[in-house]
């Protein structure tokens, strides 16, 4: 990707690549892969910045694992990303700062964003049941654009 000097040859979760015939393989982007938002999404973002300026799809995936344990909590796995009305810091990296090329929660309980958002980018809440989900959707359409080039 070209990008190792600027964000280290490590940082990728998850590279996103798709067959451009005749044996070759091209990278279009890669996925920040997160069981927690706790675990420090913050690292990625400069990476995710580069990324996208060199024109790579740069999405999060996230479980949005988060709960807390009696005595003052009720294990209920809420997440880490607040709602489109009270969002935490790690929703704005998305939906006002266009951090990521959107978020992608598999925790039901994630709420997902309004139509409109800041910077265009979107929280969406999957149902790993129903295939295609919208990562899944969005990225055949990545795939669909670069060979459509």
């Amino acid at each position: 990707m070209g990008l190792g000097k600027e964000v280290g040859n490590s940082k990728l979760d998850v590279a996103l690549r798709y067959d451009a015939g005749k044996g070759q393989w091209k990278i279009f982007g890669g996925a920040h892969i997160k069981a927690s938002l706790a675990e420090r999404v913050s690292d990625d973002v400069p990476a995710s910045r580069s990324m996208m300026k060199k024109g790579y799809f740069s999405p999060l995936w996230t479980l949005d694992v988060k709960s807390f344990p009696p005595p003052t909590g009720d294990l209920l796995n809420r997440g880490e990303l607040g709602t489109p009305k009270d969002p935490s810091e790690k929703r704005k990296y998305v939906e006002e700062h266009g951090e990521f090329d959107n978020c992608y929660s598999a925790n039901a309980r994630s709420v997902p964003s309004e139509n409109k958002t800041r910077s265009g980018k979107h929280v969406f809440t999957l149902n790993l049941s129903k295939q295609p989900d919208q990562f899944a959707l969005d990225v055949i359409a990545e795939v669909e654009k670069r060979r459509a080039k």
